[in-house]
């Protein structure tokens, strides 16, 4: 009977077209002959396979007890093992997960060969430990022959590669090794390694113009991109309020300097008067302040140019009717001859780029024509853009005078460190093939 049931479940094995399959028949087939509880292939360094179950999860509470189990039984000699047989750490939670009676079965002194463990209630019987050595042994021996001629054999023949070389002619092998030294050579060769951005001409230091009062903007005395002069008007906020208030003010100062005159009139000939002098004038004072702090505010409600420059403003259309509050950002005044280069640098090509490194700026109205600028920064972290995408703000320093009109758009090409020409060729396509691959 034994040596039928191994034969069977040799012919079982060989009919197997695959090595999962092979472990099927060890791990559960084996129990048609053998009566057992649990039987757990492993190979040294991972679990290859448990009876009854696919897969054993890698991060439960069994899986990870099991793991330290065959590793303390790795030094270990074939032969049965029972549940006082180990430390006493892995043999209380072995009494939790299996029978006392175990088998184990290593392959030998190889550690990544596979190892065999059989537990059940009883205890094994010598003729059935030889049996299974046995059966176990000639599994592997079928195992090994499968893997081998399913895995692909690609194995360079050097011998032959060096006769075919020898019987080349001297010229000929010269010819090639100095075009493979050549080829080296160019691969080695120095070169910028470049980057290339969306890039438009901005403002380098614009003023931002902010409302001074809380209000509701009347309307935009100027258009956008619209060159002003210093002391225009440039927006207007809805002075209503402010003016009723300050012709209210300004009628009780004339009626406090009316009475403070009175009053010092009498002061001249009636002391009760000169008594009320101080108070008229305290009144008076008190009515004169109120007035010019409203007029401030009334002059406030519009905003007024600084300087000479050019106005920016986004969505124009939007901000009459629009309330404000103060300090809110209305527009901006920006010089037209400070101007830089500001550049969007998509995550995926960002590289090491030293602060001054060379920037070519080839603006779409002018392709011929680059601007050239040094990189001033560099954004230590990438910015979500709605049109660009997630990247790295740059801004360069033109080193010519400004000439050209602010939003200018173009792409901007900068010089990074030198590399190999090699490196330079393949940096995409190994990042392309990285990314597809998860290599």
């Amino acid at each position: 009977m034994p040596g039928d049931a191994t034969l069977e479940l040799l012919e079982a094995a060989g009919h197997a077209g695959t090595a999962a399959e092979r472990r099927f028949v060890l791990l559960n087939r084996s129990r048609e002959h053998w009566p057992y509880h649990v039987a757990v292939l492993w190979n040294g360094t991972r679990l290859l396979g448990h009876s009854g179950a696919g897969q054993v999860d890698a991060l439960g509470p069994y899986a990870q007890w099991l793991t330290r189990l065959l590793r303390g039984l790795a030094e270990r000699a074939a032969g049965p093992l029972q549940r006082r047989d180990v430390a006493d750490e892995l043999a209380e939670e072995w009494r939790q997960w299996w029978p006392d009676h175990a088998l184990w079965l290593p392959a030998g002194p190889q550690h990544d060969a596979p190892a065999l463990l059989l537990v059940r209630e009883l205890p094994w019987q010598p003729a059935e430990q030889a049996q299974l050595a046995r059966w176990f042994g000639l599994w592997r021996l079928l195992d090994e022959g499968g893997t081998a001629r399913a895995t692909p054999h690609r194995v360079i023949d050097w011998r032959a590669l060096g006769t075919s070389w020898r019987r080349r002619p001297a010229r000929r092998r010269g010819a090639l090794l100095l075009a493979a030294a050549a080829l080296l050579g160019v691969s080695l060769w120095p070169v910028h390694l470049t980057v290339r951005a969306p890039a438009e001409l901005v403002p380098r230091d614009p003023l931002v113009l902010r409302a001074a009062v809380d209000g509701t903007l009347r309307r935009l005395a100027v258009q956008p991109n619209e060159a002003v002069q210093a002391g225009q008007v440039l927006a207007e906020l809805d002075d209503a309020g402010w003016s009723s208030r300050l012709q209210v003010a300004q009628q009780a100062l004339l009626t406090a300097e009316a009475e403070w005159r009175q009053t010092s009139q009498q002061a001249l000939n009636d002391p009760r008067a000169k008594a009320q002098l101080a108070a008229a004038q305290g009144k008076y004072e008190e009515r004169r302040a109120e007035a010019t702090y409203l007029e401030q505010q009334v002059r406030r409600t519009a905003l007024v140019a600084p300087h000479d420059g050019i106005v920016l403003i986004q969505d124009p259309g939007s901000w009459p009717g629009r309330t404000v509050s103060a300090g809110e950002a209305v527009m901006k005044l920006a010089r037209p001859d400070d101007q830089e280069v500001e550049a969007w640098l998509a995550a995926g090509d960002a590289v090491d780029l030293p602060t001054g490194a060379p920037m070519r700026l080839h603006l779409g109205s002018r392709p011929a024509s680059p601007l050239a600028a040094r990189l001033r920064l560099y954004a230590f972290e990438a910015e979500h853009r709605p049109d660009l995408g997630l990247g790295y703000r740059l801004r360069g320093t033109l080193d010519g005078a400004a000439a050209e009109r602010l939003g200018a758009r173009g792409t901007v090409r900068i010089d990074g460190p030198r590399v190999a020409l090699a490196y330079w060729v393949l940096r995409r396509p190994l990042a392309a093939l990285r990314e597809a691959s998860g290599w």
